[in-house]
């Protein structure tokens, strides 16, 4: 709070300063403007304004310079005085020039003011919107159906002092992103989010690489220039589109030694893969060796890097998989692969021992009662896929009731300083977890899995590539 005041003080001190150059141009100028006004009207009732053209418009030249001239002086060294000021205004009004004149005159010169002020806001505003850019987008939650590519998106813009904008290489596509074009967490878009990011058109990607070319006022952490990685919550704005704009908190550095593409498998499926082994199970990173894990799923872009790193950590690794997945898993580290090709996947589990945990990554379905009965006693089973969301199916009343319950925690985590961002999936995404994973990569101990790279036309064909159980690794759209 005590920043917040110290902020809006200086804001205020600002406005105070303005103001006060505002008001003795003010009154300077109208002080010359009543002189030249009395002048006229003395003038007009003499006789003496029918004079020759020419003479007229050098006097009103002559005029005109001496007031920029005052304007100029006085800018700097005029001391307003209100005394002094309403005496020359009762002067001229015990002259010959009428209260309703100076009135008239007043009047028109401030509704002159108010109309040029909103012409130019009007007219930066428009210019300001002239620019637009590339977008993947859902229109409608219908599915797969329902998503394009515009040319027309707006520009954002940074309006917190926290923010980065980021020019956008590219970024993957998610089994979220896949359930966001059927609605998922579209009431948690509409609470957490302001504008026009809490309706549709929804922007998807979870996660990108791209470079730093705009930042905030407080942003100590970037420069611009900075090749950086990041991940969002499903709730957020996405990161399909040319141009984003997000809190610093968000980015780290992208890993030195690969493309902005390879970059891009990484953010949001290792943030899913770090969480699910650090905090949804039993598994740490000095305690794993020893330790029996099962990844169904192998082949999916979370289960690339859950192999990777219960292998760097001691555990040993079994995975069930397709047969086409084979050499890709041996190579990332896998102990035993269990293959779906038709024969009973209960009966094979039943040739090894139990596990400690299983994953459940995605890739071809299979029965959660088969799984867990394979796990030792308090063992762990962890899904990795987007968990099913009650508020998305609510209705009116309920859904009215689960928005008051929000927005009051909401109030309370503000009140008290907590991270407001920690959501569902958003509490996933931690940078201190995505820096972690950079630095396993620039050490070349964590290997990057890439199945196919798109192009933002080609999106309808990435999203059925993502649900496909032969794709091996992540799916990229490159913005390049």
């Amino acid at each position: 709070m005590d920043e917040i005041w110290f902020h809006l003080s200086n804001q205020f001190e600002a406005l105070q300063v303005q103001t006060s150059v505002v008001v003795q141009q003010g009154q300077q100028w109208i002080t010359t403007l009543l002189t030249h006004v009395h002048q006229f009207f003395h003038e007009l009732n003499n006789n003496q304004f029918v004079q020759d053209a020419e003479d007229i418009m050098q006097h009103v030249l002559t005029w005109f310079q001496t007031v920029w001239e005052q304007l100029q002086f006085q800018y700097y060294n005029s001391h307003f005085n209100i005394k002094t000021f309403y005496r020359q205004m009762r002067n001229e009004f015990n002259n010959e020039v009428s209260k309703r004149e100076v009135g008239f005159c007043l009047a028109g010169i401030a509704i002159g003011t108010v109309i040029g002020y909103c012409i130019r806001i009007n007219w930066g505003y428009g210019s300001h919107h002239m620019h637009s850019i590339r977008a993947i987008i859902c229109h409608h939650y219908i599915g797969i159906e329902g998503v394009s590519m515009i040319h027309d998106a707006e520009m954002p813009m940074i309006k917190k002092s926290n923010e980065l904008l980021i020019q956008v290489k590219a970024a993957s596509i998610n089994i979220v992103d896949t359930k966001i074009c059927y609605g998922y967490s579209k009431t948690y878009r509409r609470l957490l989010n302001s504008g026009k990011h809490r309706e549709l058109p929804v922007i998807l990607g979870r996660d990108c690489t791209g470079k730093v070319i705009g930042i905030g006022q407080s942003v100590i952490n970037f420069d611009i220039g900075d090749e950086v990685l990041l991940a969002v919550p499903s709730w957020a704005p996405g990161t399909m589109a040319e141009y984003i704009v997000v809190p610093e908190t968000y980015v780290v550095k992208r890993p030195k030694y690969h493309n902005f593409e390879a970059c891009a498998s990484l953010p949001y499926n290792g943030c899913l893969a770090w969480d699910a082994l650090i905090n949804r199970s039993t598994i740490q990173e000095g305690n794993a060796k020893g330790k029996r894990i099962l990844v169904c799923g192998g082949n999916t872009p979370v289960g690339c890097i859950l192999i990777q790193l219960v292998k760097l950590w001691g555990g040993q690794v079994d995975i069930i998989c397709k047969p086409n997945v084979i050499p890709i898993a041996k190579a990332l580290g896998a102990n035993e692969i269990i293959t779906l090709n038709g024969s009973s996947l209960e009966k094979q589990l039943l040739l090894y021992d139990k596990y400690d945990v299983i994953f459940y990554t995605g890739g071809q379905p299979i029965d959660e009662h088969i799984l867990k009965q394979r796990l030792v006693p308090y063992g762990s089973y962890i899904s990795t896929l987007p968990e099913q969301l009650t508020s998305d199916s609510l209705g009116f009343l309920l859904g009215s009731i689960f928005a008051g319950y929000v927005r009051i925690k909401l109030l309370i985590q503000y009140i008290f300083g907590f991270n407001v961002s920690q959501w569902k999936d958003g509490s996933k995404l931690n940078a201190i977890y995505l820096q972690a994973l950079c630095d396993l990569v620039d050490a070349q101990q964590l290997q990057i899995v890439v199945d196919k790279i798109y192009g933002p036309c080609q999106i309808e064909q990435a999203l059925n590539r993502i649900l496909d159980p032969d794709a091996i690794g992540s799916i990229i759209i490159t913005f390049q």
